[in-house]
């Protein structure tokens, strides 16, 4: 049986790779409307509940419909929603249920109709252990029945446009929670639980998105066009929206000034003058919410992996609080900052990004760079050169270790021999080991990384469970286990406000503990330079990503004859 399924997926994936369509338009005039958008990696899944990057997540945000859309207030550094599947909705029961009203026009791509049902079945995915989605946070705030969490029973289907959802408690994070992408019931009620994170829909989904799978040809290309059934006011402008895979960065950049693709996202600071070289591309920087970080494994991974999570230790190297603070130390954060963002960028000393004005705690300031006193601390702490060598040891065992990174980002990479050269410098031995993408993430989440260079982009609610929660089988993005009681009842706490400006003393007091902790290195905040060829109009990339509300893009009409 496993053979035939292994031929099947074989099958399946080659019927992908040949690129049959499912949409889209072969004139040539609707080919020069189409938009490429280039993009460092494949895709890890096209199943919401698995996708863990960034430009995944921002494609099935396209193709998968969500009760309702998200938009940015800048002035006032908080979320706002606007219609999408749900036409309208309102709050009862002291705001504790949420009732949404949804359009009957929506259809799946295969024709059925998106109803309630699918709603409600998203969710109890979204919550359900077995299938382990990376997003299960999302329902801990739903009713409980006699202290139980069972998503099915919070949320009611009145009819197939009418779903109501209950919460424990009222608070500022429901939009937030219910705006996850909605996937088919129709498609999934058939796989058992535990057989629906390898199922096959996750790479050649059935979808109700403003735009559609075309094709998709692994390590090359994802291409979208507009869906069959328009939805007004979704409809896609565009004839097609490819994302081209392309790992080497010189070569996303020359395609750009080539005008081979359209977008690229991810521009180093030098490239920020290309304007001036080339006037068929403009620049937009956006600020604050994508941080950079040296992430520090604080528990032991074999003893965690050894007992499936049930026994948790100290790291041998990066379990005490004042070594990961020495290491902060050592590393000159700003002159990084200064030699490789210049103005795009900015020190950064925790993960509540400077764009919630309400929430940042702007009287901690960075830890200075002071290798004398990292130096100290680590002697306090007992780490000694015994023999001479050059590198720091502590009963027998030497504070050497691997700092492992995706592969295909080269300013990371030239930043991880600078930080390797710093620790040097007090007597640590950092090795670098590059790794794919795809693998790279695999061995994080099971946290078998002792350090780490990565990145995050943090959620637009002030809703950090997901990153920071002690439960780390519930919060696999806690890469690092960061365990603190006081945390998880700052975290506990906000989630009863009903005014999310009421918790800024809360976050606040987060901001300082995680200061005093330091699980992570963080490095900075840096500006998402991304280059547009002047043709492409309409877009609205910012802290939203790059590719939020495509289907307003349109190329200019005077450049497509």
């Amino acid at each position: 049986m496993r053979n035939k399924i292994a031929v099947l997926q074989l099958s399946f994936l080659s019927i992908a790779a040949i690129s049959i369509f499912f949409g889209g338009c072969g004139t040539r005039d609707r080919e020069r409307a189409a938009v490429t958008v280039a993009i460092e990696g494949d895709i890890d899944t096209f199943n919401p509940l698995f996708a863990r990057e960034i430009v995944a997540g921002e494609i099935n945000d396209l193709i998968f419909p969500r009760l309702i859309h998200p938009e940015f207030n800048a002035t006032q550094g908080s979320l706002e929603f606007a219609p999408f599947l749900a036409k309208s909705w309102e709050s009862s029961n002291g705001q504790r249920d949420v009732t949404f009203h949804l359009r009957t026009d929506f259809r799946w791509s295969d024709s059925v109709a998106v109803t309630a049902r699918d709603v409600r079945f998203s969710f109890e995915l979204y919550g359900d252990t077995i299938v382990a989605s990376v997003r299960q946070s999302a329902v801990q705030n739903f009713r409980r029945t006699n202290g139980k969490l069972e998503v099915g029973k919070s949320i009611d289907v009145l009819n197939d446009s009418t779903i109501v959802f209950h919460f424990e408690q009222a608070r500022p994070g429901q939009l937030f929670d219910v705006g996850l992408p909605i996937i088919p019931a129709h498609i999934f009620s058939g796989i058992p639980r535990n057989e629906i994170r390898t199922s096959l829909h996750n790479k050649a989904p059935t979808t109700a998105g403003p735009f559609a799978i075309a094709r998709w040809n692994p390590l090359q290309e994802v291409v979208l066009s507009p869906s069959r059934f328009p939805y007004e006011p979704f409809t896609p402008k565009l004839s097609q929206l490819v994302f081209k895979i392309l790992p080497d960065y010189r070569t996303r950049v020359e395609q750009l000034i080539s005008g081979e693709v359209d977008v690229v996202s991810g521009l180093r600071l030098e490239e920020a003058d290309l304007p001036s070289r080339y006037p068929s591309i403009t620049i937009i920087s956006t600020v604050g919410r994508d941080y950079d970080f040296i992430g520090w494994n604080n528990i032991d991974p074999e003893t965690y992996t050894q007992t499936a999570g049930r026994e948790i230790k100290p790291h041998p190297l990066f379990g005490s609080s004042r070594v990961r603070r020495a290491l902060t130390m050592a590393i000159n954060r700003r002159e990084i900052v200064k030699a490789y963002l210049g103005e795009h960028g900015q020190e950064a000393i925790g993960g509540v990004s400077p764009l919630f004005r309400w929430a940042y705690n702007d009287t901690l300031q960075p830890l200075p760079f002071d290798k004398a006193q990292a130096a100290s601390i680590l002697q306090k702490e007992g780490w000694r050169d015994s023999n001479g060598d050059g590198i720091l040891d502590k009963h027998g065992m030497k504070f050497s270790f691997t700092l492992n990174l995706a592969s295909g980002n080269q300013l990371r990479n030239l930043m991880a021999t600078v930080i390797q050269q710093q620790l040097k410098d007090v007597k640590i031995e950092m090795k670098i080991e590059q790794v794919e993408r795809g693998t790279f993430w695999n061995n994080l989440m099971q946290r078998s990384y002792d350090a780490w260079f990565a990145g995050f982009s943090v959620p637009l609610q002030m809703q950090l469970d997901d990153l920071w929660g002690s439960d780390l089988k519930k919060y696999p993005f806690n890469l690092a286990g960061f365990r603190h009681p006081r945390v998880d009842a700052i975290l506990a706490e906000v989630r009863t406000l009903s005014d999310e400006t009421e918790g800024a003393s809360l976050w606040k007091e987060f901001q300082t503990i995680v200061y005093d902790e330091q699980p992570y290195t963080f490095l900075f905040w840096i500006n998402n330079i991304t280059g547009v060829r002047t043709r492409v109009q309409g877009t609205h990339i910012g802290i939203l990503g790059t590719t939020h509300n495509a289907w307003e893009w349109r190329v200019e009409t005077a450049q497509t004859q």
